[in-house]
């Protein structure tokens, strides 16, 4: 099985609330709360070590039947330069994608560094949404 490493838009920062045990490699995380600064459209986001997803790729996800991930609840905020450039767009609901598995082992893995893997049919449920500033690599 071919996995692929991915390296999503960063379209955000982890903001106050996010609960985090920074001791533990890779950190161990128990709460997000991310603001968007700068969004280009992806259905997959992240900010160090968090992954977010949109609804409809949350949707997706569950149904597909792969495994190693949970999608968790997680507060969204926009920051005012944010409000601003996405004036008369609809920002989509986004979740925590908090991903259990071991990299190129299960469908959805992390890396030592925190690096998001997936194996092949991962990668195909994923790119049925809008991942135009993900960079994927083979791992």
């Amino acid at each position: 099985m071919e996995f692929y490493r991915l390296e999503p838009e960063v379209a955000g920062a982890l903001e106050e609330g996010t609960v985090i045990d920074a001791a533990a490699h890779p950190p161990r995380i128990e709460a997000v709360h991310y603001e968007i600064t700068d969004w280009a459209g992806d259905d997959l986001i992240e900010a160090f070590p968090v992954y977010l997803v949109t609804d409809d790729l949350a949707d997706t996800l569950v149904d597909s039947g792969l495994d190693a991930f949970r999608i968790r609840r997680a507060t969204v905020t926009l920051s005012d330069d944010a409000q601003e450039m996405l004036e008369g767009k609809e920002l989509p609901t986004f979740h925590w994608l908090e991903v259990t598995g071991q990299a190129g082992v299960d469908d959805l893995g992390v890396t030592d560094q925190g690096q998001l893997v997936v194996s092949e049919q991962a990668l195909d449920l994923l790119q049925g949404g809008k991942l135009e500033n993900c960079e994927i690599d083979r791992f």
